[in-house]
């Protein structure tokens, strides 16, 4: 039961808070684009630049959040391996969908007006 919290919820959520932090904080200033959240529309200016970094960061702070309470959760319930597994590809897969096309409909719903 541990083991399967620390090699699944835990890497996935000390991934995401890493990452939360370097998008949030520590992305390249534009037109630097070496550190950040990268796609062609968003790189056009450093409005998009800075707001879907900003984004992308809130984003994956939340799910890094939400990832360690689950493990904790799980953990206190004592709960099996199938459902820790269950619950790591609930969370996942749309964790990892938001933090790729969440920041991309934000600005173009700010700056687009679609």
């Amino acid at each position: 039961m541990t083991a399967i919290l620390f090699l699944t919820f835990v890497p996935e959520g000390a991934i995401l808070g890493i990452l939360a932090f370097l998008l949030k904080y520590r992305h390249s200033d534009f037109p630097d684009f070496r550190v950040g959240y990268h796609m062609g529309s968003i790189m056009e200016s450093k409005e998009k630049w800075d707001y879907a970094n900003q984004a992308a960061g809130n984003i994956c702070g939340i799910s890094s959040a939400i990832l360690f309470a689950a493990a904790a959760l799980l953990y206190g319930i004592k709960a099996g391996i199938g459902i820790c597994i269950l619950l790591f590809f609930a969370l996942s897969v749309p964790m990892i969908a938001a933090v790729l096309v969440l920041p991309i409909r934000l600005v173009r719903r700010k700056f687009e007006k679609i």
